[in-house]
């Protein structure tokens, strides 16, 4: 995560990442955000100028059921996830459709980071 950031500008300089459960998640979602409504992240932003500090409440159940959406492995769409709340840290936003897409090829960016073609002749 680190030399992503770096690429951007900034720094890490703390991130907590706690997984709960579907009903904490939504808990939450309602206290702090008044949405009645399953998510599969939520971010708390402490971060100043471009040093990243935040911490995330990710609900596992929901990264399963919009991978199954999206037809992506669990895996990606954890790495997903993760990257998603610290895109918004460093300001990206994702109300419309323009930066929604934006917002994806971020995304898919920090993904194919930890993809390695593997050569069958090494």
């Amino acid at each position: 995560m680190a030399s992503y950031v770096d690429s951007w500008g900034y720094v890490v300089d703390r991130l907590v990442y706690n997984f709960v459960s579907k009903e904490r998640l939504l808990e939450m979602n309602l206290q702090y955000l008044n949405h009645d409504t399953h998510t599969d992240i939520i971010s708390f932003d402490y971060s100043q100028n471009k040093s990243l500090s935040a911490e995330f409440f990710i609900s596992l159940w929901a990264v399963a059921h919009s991978a199954e959406e999206e037809a992506q492995s669990i895996e990606n769409e954890t790495l997903r996830v993760l990257v998603h709340g610290v895109l918004h840290c460093m300001g990206k936003k994702d109300s419309t459709a323009q930066e929604k897409a934006v917002m994806r090829k971020h995304e898919d960016e920090f993904i194919n980071m930890f993809h390695v073609k593997h050569n069958n002749h090494v």
